[in-house]
């Protein structure tokens, strides 16, 4: 029986906000931190059910009803689960992706929590380390020089991976841990010479997801030259996805909350570390070495509303935070920036000025437009022309900003500042707004388009023997398939099915592998421009790009290519109504389903078979 994948469940939670789904409900009202309203699900005058954002839950305090947002909308429209996750998908545009249910997939379920455990006992075998072994000190020594205690450390659980992994893998053996655990966790490598430890000699940050389960490591090097990767993070894991992971935010949801739903947005670790535990700043976060991503900036949504911006203060800096103000302006956040002095980031400001200079710059943050049109004005002093270009590079940024009430006050801003007519400046940030709404996704280009800001981190250069984490291919349905290989066929096909794209909606987001159809007919790749297909294939996530590993892309001539458009959307036109057939049957069999209920089911059921069988 298909169910929907873990990843996608994971994305549909972290697509929605509990205080924005339930408020589409019933009437709520901000009550301090959290939001409240007469409980839906029992008669009350007195208001007694609570929505936390910070916890994305609610709770009523009348009835002891509670759970997350797709348990209320269980509860409130009478749905099942899997219904309810899907009703959450379309409210917010996921594409559903469902697998049948299969050993391999009760293997996957297995082998996550195998590597959570082991990721686990490596963390307090690290932290041991780092606390107890001689031959940590130079760790320590480090931590010590930039004023991190033993009790920043334990709060943390930062740790030292020695070079040898002999002692790791023992311990890891006598839990019932194996060598292929530990490679599945990317703890262990298994390069031509044999296994090797990925983590060698290198102070050891856990990374926890919001659950708090370990999901992986960032090590950051001890002695200079002993790798070019300053930063080695875990790679892609069944536990771990970086793009899609925020360091300390496990810790940083309540203190979210209790800042006014604001968030302070940092680069690296020690920077939220040093905001936490030295400057009492415990709302901070930060990504892990890459760019900030749409996945980031959907996740903090649920969690905030405002995000301060505490990069360094060079120009490297202010590059990357142009980056995070396009992400999370689209999501609905206000963006301010705080100002550090060139060269000072949070840490090294605390450690040279004090912790006080920090909660001031946080205090006096502005919006981050305000700051960025004041620092280039700075830099051009005076000129005309480069004022005149300065104009649609500061409208194309304040067309990220989705509340126009916001919006309008930026441009107001700017117009003022950039002594142009408010009227015109507003016209060029509608045109260019209007400009990507009409644009396929895949055209949309600017700065959030460019390449994931690593200067932080270091050049990610691969070591000779180390291997990758293994990649599962998304499973392809049978008719997308074809429809995929008919895509890479020719252009004139291409042109077919974007025609029919109507057609194809429903399938690509009910049928595996659809999301791949959707990126093929939005990029238009031409057939056997090998160019092309590499560009693709970087639009793909690691999963998706190994199941088009093996595809042909030549161009074919296809002697009646209509036809064979016409027979494959049909194809999985069908296949879509027998995937709702097969969830149909399986509502109709969810215990306690009343008769009514059950009957209408029956009702769409035969109504689709009956279409099947015209």
């Amino acid at each position: 029986m298909p169910r929907i994948t873990e990843e996608c469940v994971a994305r549909i939670k972290n697509s929605t906000d509990i205080v924005e789904m339930v408020g589409r409900y019933i009437q709520l009202r901000r009550a301090g931190n959290a939001w409240k309203a007469c409980c839906p699900f029992h008669a009350e005058k007195t208001p007694s059910f609570h929505v936390n954002p910070a916890r994305q839950t609610f709770h009523c305090f009348g009835c002891g009803v509670g759970g997350d947002a797709v348990k209320f909308l269980m509860m409130f429209e009478n749905l099942d689960y899997p219904t309810a996750l899907r009703r959450i998908a379309d409210m917010n545009g996921v594409a559903v992706i469902e697998e049948e249910e299969n050993p391999e997939m009760a293997r996957q379920r297995r082998m996550r929590s195998r590597v959570i455990e082991a990721n686990q006992l490596a963390a307090d075998y690290f932290h041991r380390k780092l606390c107890r072994d001689k031959a940590a000190a130079h760790v320590r020594e480090y931590l010590k020089n930039r004023e991190f205690n033993i009790e920043t450390a334990k709060a943390w659980q930062l740790g030292w991976a020695p070079g040898d992994f002999y002692e790791l893998g023992q311990l890891a053996a006598s839990r019932g841990i194996d060598h292929k655990v530990l490679t599945d966790a990317y703890l262990l490598g298994q390069g031509r010479s044999g296994a090797y430890p990925v983590f060698r000699d290198r102070l050891m940050f856990p990374i926890h997801n919001i659950r708090g389960e370990v999901v992986g490591f960032s090590g950051r090097i001890m002695q200079e030259g002993q790798d070019p990767r300053k930063y080695v993070n875990t790679s892609e894991t069944v536990a771990f996805r970086k793009g899609e992971l925020l360091f300390g935010l496990y810790k940083a949801t309540g203190p979210i909350a209790k800042a006014d739903m604001c968030v302070v947005v940092c680069e690296g670790q020690l920077d939220v570390i040093a905001c936490h535990e030295k400057a009492d700043v415990r709302n901070a976060v930060a990504g892990l070495g890459t760019a900030f991503t749409e996945d980031h900036a959907n996740i903090l949504r649920k969690y905030a509303k405002k995000a301060i911006l505490c990069y360094d203060g060079d120009n490297a800096g202010i590059k990357a935070s142009e980056k995070t103000f396009r992400k999370l302006a689209q999501a609905g956040l206000e963006v301010y920036h705080a100002s550090l002095p060139a060269g000072e980031d949070p840490d090294s400001l605390i450690r040279a000025q004090g912790a006080e200079a920090l909660r001031n710059a946080l205090q006096n943050a502005r919006p981050y437009l305000e700051v960025r049109v004041g620092r280039e004005l700075e830099q051009i002093k005076g000129d005309a022309n480069a004022r005149a270009a300065l104009i649609p590079r500061m409208a194309d940024l304040a067309a990220e900003i989705t509340d126009r009430n916001r919006r309008d006050v930026a441009v107001a801003d700017l117009a003022t500042r950039l002594n142009t007519g408010l009227e015109s400046l507003r016209e060029s940030v509608d045109a260019i707004i209007r400009a990507r709404k009409d644009a396929p996704a895949f055209t949309r280009t600017g700065a959030s388009a460019e390449p994931a800001y690593e200067e932080e981190w270091g050049e990610e250069v691969p070591m000779p023997d180390e291997p990758t984490a293994p990649v599962i291919p998304v499973r392809l349905h049978s008719g997308i398939r074809g429809v995929i290989e008919l895509a890479l066929s020719s252009t004139e096909v291409q042109h077919m099915l974007v025609e029919r794209i109507e057609d194809l909606v429903e399938p690509m987001q009910t049928l595996s592998g659809g999301q791949i159809l959707q990126k093929i007919l939005e990029a238009l790749p031409a057939p056997g421009n090998e160019e092309d297909w590499q560009k693709l294939l970087t639009r793909l996530s690691p999963e998706q790009a190994a199941a088009m590993k093996d595809f042909p892309h030549a161009a074919i001539e296809l002697p009646h290519p209509a036809e064979h458009v016409e027979q494959a959307c049909t194809l999985v036109a069908r296949e879509t109504v027998r995937a709702r057939i097969d969830t149909l049957r399986s509502q109709i069999r969810t215990p306690g389903l009343t008769p009514e209920e059950g009957l209408a089911l029956m009702q769409e059921c035969n109504e689709l078979m009956k279409m099947l069988n015209d």
